[in-house]
């Protein structure tokens, strides 16, 4: 016996045909995964060089976040993970450096007539921090999902 092509593979000259629709099937999976966007950075002037920073975070994918159902019942994934990160001489004076709030929808459940202007929904998330710096300052955000990928952005405050 041909262990190799009896038990684990087709004849060879079925084998083109056996695997021909797995990179459809990848690629279609690729496509449907959850996938994190930056929606919106805003810095908002308090007064005394002291300043809102806000990064939202929304999920463009077809796929929530957590992926499936069982993976929340396990608890095997965890949420967006936002951070701030903070040049020598600024100050975090209200949130965390680094923040996780949870798990976001994916567009697969949507409703129809989504309101678009809502700034956190279920599948959008809305990371704020009062930063106390000079005008001028540059500040890092960034927002990952182990899921879901990574996005970065990088805000002026005036």
């Amino acid at each position: 016996w041909d262990t190799m092509n009896m038990w684990s593979n087709p004849p060879l000259e079925f084998l083109e045909k056996e695997i021909s629709p797995f990179p459809d099937w990848v690629a279609w999976h690729a496509l449907i995964s959850p996938k994190l966007g930056l929606y919106e950075t805003k810095v908002t002037a308090l007064g005394a060089d002291t300043f809102r920073v806000r990064l939202t975070v929304e999920n463009t994918g077809w796929l929530p976040t957590y992926v499936t159902k069982k993976a929340l019942e396990k608890k095997v994934t965890r949420g967006v993970i936002a951070e701030i990160s903070l040049p020598k001489g600024a100050k975090l004076e209200s949130g965390k450096d680094r923040e996780e709030l949870g798990e976001l929808e994916g567009r697969a459940y949507k409703p129809v007539m989504a309101d678009e202007s809502a700034e956190s929904t279920w599948d959008r998330v809305k990371f704020e921090w009062v930063v106390k710096a000079k005008k001028g300052t540059k500040v890092k955000l960034s927002a990952r999902h182990d899921r879901a990928g990574v996005v970065k952005a990088e805000v002026v405050l005036k």
